[in-house]
């Protein structure tokens, strides 16, 4: 079957339609997804009815085309995951006792296109380029819908990549010898002020995860294109490269929650990056598959009717592949 493919905004993103779970396996097919993958920023997903029944398997290895799996990394969520796989169940739905055996963040639904754009006011909806924290931070993820409501619960993505190539030049000479310190301590007491029961890190958990630091432009180690990088909630400071934290400041972000005002440089950007021209709003349908790469978009997620209706994603993280062989 000759495939049909769409953009989805401009340059950013494809959607390749009628696509089947023996479409996933082969090798010509796989090629040429990948290939529009890395051409459209990295945001890609492909449609079609016989995907509602893929397995476990079948999405593992779909996903081993844009990166290596990452597997172990399910400390506390072993329930919330598809047994046997390092898939992590997303949504509200419960087992036959009633227990929940998805993983929840309620947030609020959008109630109208104007929304998409981020709101300095209220911070929301919540954009962010995942795990920047991590020393060696995932490459992208890849979500596969199991059940989809009718309304509501769309992911939003942002295309970091073009976002940059518009800035005024001034602005990109400003941005480009800076990093952000993204810690792990400050993101869970940061979630634990509006999140009444959110775990934070113990004094030896926060020793072991210290801070890391990534580029606020990230040149795409494949492509090469510069996109915006480096926002995430455990974003705490931006700094010139190399410049000193100290401790005393790092306290009061990780263990107050309070984050400096140096990460303004970054959010005050957000409502131009994420204008309709750099986004793109993805309604979800039973089957479908979406992969995006970490490295140069950003994306955020909006919430739906969560007594009327049942939702379940499943999420594999992409990690490079000499970051699995390593």
């Amino acid at each position: 079957m000759k495939h049909e493919i769409s953009v989805l905004k401009g340059d950013f993103g494809a959607l390749i339609h009628q696509v089947t779970c023996t479409d996933l396996g082969n090798p010509a097919f796989q090629e040429r997804a990948y290939d529009l993958w890395t051409q459209h920023a990295g945001l890609l997903a492909v449609r079609g009815d016989d995907l509602a029944n893929l397995t476990p398997e079948q999405l593992m290895a779909w996903s081993e085309i844009f990166g290596a799996v990452e597997r172990g990394n399910s400390v506390a969520r072993e329930d919330k995951m598809v047994p046997g796989f390092p898939i992590l169940r997303i949504g509200n739905i419960k087992d036959e006792s009633g227990k929940p055996i998805a993983a929840l963040a309620t947030v609020p639904q959008l109630e109208s296109d104007d929304d998409i754009r981020y709101n300095p006011e209220t911070r929301r909806p919540v954009w962010h380029t995942d795990s920047t924290f991590r020393q060696q931070p995932p490459i992208g993820s890849v979500f596969h819908c199991r059940q989809a409501p009718p309304e509501g619960s769309e992911t939003l993505f942002a295309d970091t990549r073009s976002a940059f190539k518009n800035l005024a030049e001034d602005t990109k000479k400003k941005l480009e010898p800076l990093e952000a310190v993204c810690s792990l301590a400050h993101h869970d007491k940061k979630i634990s002020l509006y999140s009444a029961g959110y775990p934070v890190l113990t004094p030896e958990q926060r020793a072991a995860n210290p801070p890391n630091r990534v580029p606020v432009v990230l040149e795409h180690p494949v492509s090469g294109v510069p996109a915006l990088y480096g926002l995430n909630s455990s974003t705490c400071a931006v700094l010139p490269k190399g410049e000193n934290f100290s401790d005393e400041q790092l306290d009061i972000c990780d263990l107050e929650g309070i984050e400096d005002s140096s990460v303004l440089i970054l959010r005050d950007l957000l409502p131009y990056v994420t204008g309709p021209e750099f986004t793109v709003k993805w309604r979800w349908q039973p089957g479908d598959i979406v992969a995006w790469d970490n490295r140069c978009t950003m994306h955020a997620a909006t919430g739906y009717d969560y007594e009327r209706y049942s939702r379940e994603m499943w999420r594999l993280t992409l990690l490079e592949k000499t970051q699995a062989a390593a």
